[in-house]
């Protein structure tokens, strides 16, 4: 391959705010480091803001979005004169952009805009048009159950260059549009189980960790809204006092931003002898959920964040990935899909009476990803220029 100045790699799907996102933005970069002249490109966004996007060294894509009004294409078919002059003020547009990474980690499939999913279908395409890799890295797709959505996803799969998908049920989902899927459709656990914070959380007194998540009680996601948003408070606030009565200090955790902040309010205000903990940096949060005995989590990456540092965790869910997750892991009877009190309680329980297994268990379980996630890279680096 012919070396390049610079091979411009936007990553895609990634976002500040949201811990996981954020994770998974430090787990793409971390797999880049052998990537030659690589330079990271960055799309503006409500939690991708310039001055977090420039401390990275990232350059700007220039899209613009809209519905069904798209200009980033257009926008890269400018003369070479007046792109080069949008590079003196760090800003690139499509054409300029070697490759793609897509670590959005759940954003095909019937629970989000058919736009969205068509417009990324005409990029793909685009790309491969151009002969550049677009990669989608591990991450859960689908239901697709409408034609437009099958047909916009079948586009994907023919023409991105590879793609992980994290579950069987995933996998599943893909098929559901394109059977049988091509070799580069390939199954992959969860990439940021590597990441490692820079020292580990101490304290004083043994604490369990709470983190609960906007999604799992949105009307955006759920009809009945209204009575799951009770059912899961009164869940969490009876945790708490259990967790309280069993020796531990209870600590609600911030994993994603506003909301979450509000539903830690809400536990704490009928839970009184709870902390909240809001950190910026996502391997601080790591840190901290790695320091817990017990992880109660709603937040994806929240579970992740303790199976992956050996801590026993339940993770109530509302979407199939958590349970395909926790099966990873050896944790799928943790796995709660239908949240009550009770049910949280009675988990709690036998959790704390098999801690000492589960332990054991995770630091295996962990081994054994780690090692498909540096099988999963090393696909990735035949498509890139390497050292």
């Amino acid at each position: 391959m012919l070396m390049k100045a610079a091979y411009r790699i936007e990553i895609k799907g990634v976002q500040f705010r949201n811990k996981g996102a954020y994770l998974m933005l430090l787990g793409c970069l971390q797999g880049l480091k052998p990537v030659k002249n690589m330079q990271l490109v960055l799309s503006p966004g409500p939690n991708l803001p310039y001055i977090e996007r420039a401390r990275l060294g990232a350059w700007q894509k220039l899209s613009f979005r809209r519905k069904h009004f798209d200009m980033t294409h257009w926008i890269g078919r400018l003369p070479g004169s007046v792109q080069r002059l949008f590079n003196r003020y760090g800003m690139v547009t499509e054409q300029q952009v070697d490759a793609v990474l897509e670590a959005s980690g759940f954003a095909y499939g019937d629970q989000w805009p058919l736009q969205f999913l068509q417009n990324t279908a005409r990029e793909v395409k685009r790309f491969a048009e151009a002969g550049k890799p677009f990669i989608f890295m591990p991450q859960a797709f689908g239901p697709f159950t409408s034609p437009e959505s099958k047909a916009a996803m079948r586009d994907i799969i023919q023409h991105a260059r590879l793609i992980y998908v994290r579950d069987a049920v995933s996998h599943q989902h893909l098929e559901s549009c394109l059977s049988p899927l091509p070799a580069h459709v390939i199954q992959s656990p969860d990439f940021t189980i590597g990441l490692s914070p820079a020292k580990p959380h101490q304290e004083a007194q043994p604490y369990a960790a709470l983190i609960p998540n906007n999604k799992v009680i949105s009307r955006y996601h759920h009809a009945d809204a209204d009575q799951l948003k009770d059912d899961y408070l009164a869940a969490f606030v009876a945790a708490a006092k259990q967790l309280k009565n069993a020796g531990y200090a209870v600590k609600l955790v911030n994993h994603e931003g506003k909301e979450d902040a509000e539903l830690c309010q809400h536990i704490q205000a009928r839970a009184p002898h709870c902390e909240v903990v809001e950190l910026d940096d996502p391997l601080a949060v790591k840190a901290y959920i790695g320091g817990a005995s017990l992880v109660v989590s709603s937040r994806f990456h929240g579970a992740i964040n303790a199976l992956s540092q050996g801590v026993p965790c339940i993770a109530t869910s509302w979407s199939h990935k958590y349970k395909q997750m926790m099966q990873d892991f050896g944790m799928e009877a943790y796995c709660l899909e239908a949240l009550t009190a009770d049910k949280l309680a009675e988990s709690i329980t036998t959790l704390l009476a098999e801690k000492d297994t589960a332990c054991a268990q995770l630091q295996q379980r962990k081994a054994e990803l780690f090692q498909q996630n540096q099988q999963m890279w090393q696909q990735i680096y035949q498509h890139l220029p390497t050292d």
